[in-house]
């Protein structure tokens, strides 16, 4: 689909899309942990451009949402008893006015997903320097009280990252599939990750997204990462 040709505003009005869910892997118990919710239209559009699309048309809160929104209503309803579901949200969208409001209404509508939903948080550079702002601090305190995780997303080793787990403390944090990418022959993204699971950062649990092969995920698993996400695992799909 040629997003400049995408109309947004019925594609959020009319919600054409829908949700694909994959799994996160408990390494202890060798058993699903939680679901990671995904946008998809119908034909494919790649998510990456049509937030960034979306943005450009000013309309990326409400996109985001709608988002939200659908994925909470797709998720089936067993599935929150036995596993979290794990929701992308944007900075900018975190500091809306309008975002208690929406939220509480969440809740109204669905007051099961209380404790077991996930904000994952996302490491958009454009979206950057919400995150130096006081108010956006306020709000992750905010989802916290009305009884959701939070969880920073994309993250890698470097001075940013360390500093805005230490800023606020994440419940959960996924590392970027660069940390993931053969990690097996790597011996600078092996420490790189036994930093992130080790007692330095012990009260948030650490994620291990993109990975692709066996002798990746054996690494992971030695070197003690909880939870891990990617293709060898599972792909994203209907539920």
């Amino acid at each position: 689909m040629d997003t400049k040709h995408l109309n947004l505003h019925d594609l959020i009005k009319d919600r054409l899309f829908y949700n694909e869910f994959q799994p996160l892997w408990n390494t202890s118990e060798n058993t699903i942990f939680a679901y990671e919710a995904f946008i998809r239209t119908n034909p494919f559009t790649d998510p990456l451009e049509l937030f960034y699309q979306a943005r450009n048309m000013g309309v990326l809160y409400e996109l985001d949402t709608a988002s939200i929104s659908n994925a909470v209503k797709e998720y089936p309803y067993g599935h929150l008893d036995k596993y979290l579901l794990f929701v992308n949200v944007f900075p900018s969208t975190i500091i809306h006015p309008d975002f208690p409001a929406f939220i509480n209404g969440l809740l109204r509508n669905y007051e099961e997903i209380k404790h077991r939903v996930v904000f994952e948080i996302n490491e958009d550079p454009a979206e950057d320097h919400y995150w130096e702002e006081p108010h956006f601090k306020n709000r992750l305190s905010f989802l916290r009280d009305k009884g959701f995780f939070i969880a920073y997303d994309d993250l890698t080793y470097t001075q940013s990252s360390i500093r805005k787990i230490h800023d606020y403390v994440p419940d959960f944090t996924k590392l970027d599939r660069s940390c993931s990418q053969n990690l097996a022959d790597s011996l600078e993204k092996q420490e790189h990750v036994e930093y992130f699971v080790s007692d330095t950062f012990k009260e948030m649990v650490v994620v291990l997204e993109g990975i692709e092969t066996n002798d990746d995920l054996l690494v992971a698993k030695q070197l003690g990462v909880p939870l891990l996400q990617g293709y060898f695992i599972a792909k994203p799909h209907r539920l």
